[in-house]
């Protein structure tokens, strides 16, 4: 039902999408405006938008208040309200359930995505501890050098570097091959440069940075090595017969072959008179997301007898897409590294355009919790990339976005100290909470969330689940169950009756409800708000 839910909205909105105006029009529509429009998801993202863009920006969270996050999801209208914007900020790594389709639908306009989830640094655990090697929160490692594709056996070159000067030197690199789940250590480099030949498409690469104790300071966003050898031989038998029944001959006089044998020419490169685009691949996918992509020529040919070929990572032969006809390829993500590309055919299947292809990335997220904004310092780290994402969409105002972020760094370093100073005194930490929205506070503060829910709030627990919740309650002498500000809560009544315990209200800060809204209430309030409740239930 769900899967119903996203594709008639995807529908819907590519059709209103197509009708509300030109990219011309949009860009029109945009100088009239000197301010930046940008659109956010959770509250935390606009807050920082605003305090970074100040006077430059008129910014809007997409959640009414009081939405439940985790569960909302945009009409069509206000997708088409976001098409107008220069920007669309959201979290990514599960947060959002709309995210992919909303950024598959815009994917083809003139506004900017910016997925927070895809810096991965922001989830890595043991970078904003509160023990002993603390680390520069804003320690970040950039990787250069990476080309946007190579041929098989070429040579690749990848700097790492700090985008903030340190005296450590000491690297690690690591590869993550398309089959395989887990990291793997590149023995014997130690250096911030990585230079190999290129073996295998779809292969991501990280540079990690040490102290001389061998704890991590930064590291880096993984980049992924596409292979594209263009001299592709798309026969894959000596009838390649893309598996079609003699019926299915397309009525083009083939042979029942239906070799689709390629010139000379075509397995050099040569494409005939024309190229050929695609459009509509994702920055990444989830396993099991729906990826479409569309073929069009640079020029038009007359011609509309496509098919789709697919390559897999370990794979040397280019197959052919089954069933798969048109200008539109429509399948599941299922292999990360997989190649796509569409060949054009003409009446007598000779061919005439063919597109580059294209790679798909997978990225479940799969160890994630996107309630990264509860933490200040992560809040500092998504600050610092909100600045460069509006410095790169209005440069003029980089001084300003400078000025400001500077404030903004030293009010949350502020309310972490808050935290720190308040939640050391206390020496039990357990909370009863509606669902795992405050994991990032166990590590910096020592804060032990006991969960009704999951990660989403949506997530029901069995009847076992909740009878272990009570049993906790018992065993941490906890005589406080935690709502939340945006939730129906049924389930913590229940555990709250249950166990004779009080009731009060803890903020995930995913949204404003109409009451902070009207009582002016901002990121730091109702922080500040949390910290008063986790004074009171905690001993």
């Amino acid at each position: 039902m769900k899967l119903l839910k996203v594709i008639l909205t995807l529908l819907t909105a590519g059709i209103l999408l197509i009708g509300c105006s030109s990219p011309n029009e949009n860009s029109d529509s945009k100088k009239k405006d000197s301010n930046l429009s940008i659109y956010t998801t959770v509250y935390p993202l606009q807050y920082i938008v605003e305090e970074i863009g100040g006077d430059t920006v008129d910014v809007h969270s997409v959640y009414p208040p009081g939405a439940d996050g985790h569960m909302y999801e945009p009409t069509s209208k206000e997708m088409t309200e976001f098409a107008k914007s220069d920007a669309f900020i959201y979290i990514g790594a599960g947060m959002e359930g709309f995210a992919d389709s909303v950024s598959n639908a815009l994917a083809s306009q003139s506004v900017e995505l910016i997925e927070i989830g895809v810096h991965e640094e922001l989830f890595k655990k043991g970078l904003y501890e509160h023990a002993g090697h603390q680390h520069d929160e804003n320690e970040f490692i950039l990787i250069d050098g990476l080309s946007d594709h190579y041929h098989s056996g070429d040579s690749f070159t990848l700097t790492a570097k700090s985008n903030e000067d340190t005296a450590h030197n000491h690297w690690h690199w690591f590869t993550l091959d398309s089959d395989s789940g887990d990291w793997v250590v590149v023995e014997d480099l130690h250096e911030n440069i990585y230079e190999d030949e290129v073996s295998v498409s779809g292969q991501q690469i990280k540079a990690v940075l040490y102290d001389d104790n061998h704890e991590t300071i930064a590291e880096s966003e993984p980049v992924t090595i596409v292979i594209n050898d263009h001299g592709h031989d798309h026969e894959d038998s000596e009838d390649h017969d893309h598996g079609e029944s003699e019926e299915h001959n397309h009525d083009h006089g083939e042979s029942e072959e239906h070799d689709h044998e390629a010139t000379d020419d075509h397995h050099h490169g040569k494409i005939g008179d024309y190229g050929a685009e695609i459009e509509g691949l994702a920055a990444h996918y989830h396993t099991g997301d729906m990826i479409t992509l569309t073929a069009k020529p640079v020029e038009d040919t007359g011609n509309n007898h496509w098919h789709w070929f697919i390559l897999a990572p370990d794979a040397e032969d280019w197959e052919v897409a089954e069933d798969a006809h048109g200008d539109t390829y429509e399948a599941e993500a299922t292999l990360s590294g997989q190649q796509i590309k569409a060949v054009l055919y003409d009446g007598d299947h000779e061919v005439v355009a063919e597109s580059e292809p294209k790679t798909i990335i997978i990225d479940d997220h799969t160890d994630h919790d996107p309630h990264i904004w509860v933490d200040p310092l992560r809040m500092i780290a998504i600050a610092e990339i909100v600045k460069e994402e509006l410095t790169a969409l209005n440069p003029d105002d980089s001084e300003l976005y400078k000025e400001n972020f500077a404030i903004l760094k030293d009010n949350l370093t502020e309310l972490d100290q808050r935290f720190l100073d308040l939640l050391s005194q206390k020496e039990n930490k357990y909370i009863i909470v509606p669902h795992s929205a405050f994991g990032y506070w166990e590590e910096r503060y020592d804060v032990k969330q006991i969960t009704i829910n999951g990660l989403s709030s949506g997530d029901e627990p069995s009847q076992k689940e909740l009878i272990e919740v009570m049993k906790a309650a018992e065993e941490y002498d906890l005589n406080t169950v935690l709502y939340e500000q945006n939730s129906d809560n049924r389930l913590s009544k229940v555990v709250q009756e249950e166990t004779g315990a009080e009731a009060a209200t803890i903020h995930n800060l995913e949204v404003r409800t109409e009451e902070d809204i009207k009582n002016g209430e901002d990121y730091i309030s109702l922080m500040e708000y949390n910290l008063d409740i986790l004074d009171k239930v905690m001993k």
